[in-house]
């Protein structure tokens, strides 16, 4: 189930406001919880499956501080991304204009596919100070 909230949002150019559904924020789910999700659908055990996630995490991070994607099957890519302060000629450019790298993912068709299907039921949560509207 998929929580969203109702909330103004104001067009910079002409002030208009409209509404907006808002994903709400929940608890994320923890590395033990998929662990044992995972261990209840086949015959590996919690601990070997809690074993293979972490070493997954450190793998993927090891690659991506490298400068490489990862492509993890029907879950997507993860792309490191450099960002920086611009440099008027290419010449005058440090290493200390890096402001630092973030990681962008790219989910697979699949996924992308099945967040826009019918499988993805959403509930509004009512705020008090927005009008109900549709449910």
């Amino acid at each position: 189930m998929f929580k969203f909230r109702i909330v103004p949002k104001k067009n910079p150019q002409t002030k208009e406001i409209k509404y907006y559904a808002h994903g709400e924020a929940v608890t994320p789910v923890r590395l033990e919880d998929v662990a044992d999700e995972i261990s209840r659908s086949c015959t590996v055990n919690r601990a070997d499956i809690k074993a293979v996630l972490s070493a997954l995490d450190d793998a993927l991070i090891r690659y991506m501080v490298n400068g490489q994607s990862v492509r993890l099957g029907d879950l997507g890519s993860f792309h490191p991304r450099i960002s920086s302060h611009g440099a008027e000629e290419a010449q005058d450019f440090k290493t200390a204009m890096i402001k630092g790298i973030h990681v962008r993912y790219t989910p697979s068709a699949k996924i992308k596919y099945l967040l826009r299907s019918p499988q993805v039921v959403y509930q509004r949560i009512v705020d008090p100070d927005v009008a109900s509207g549709e449910e």
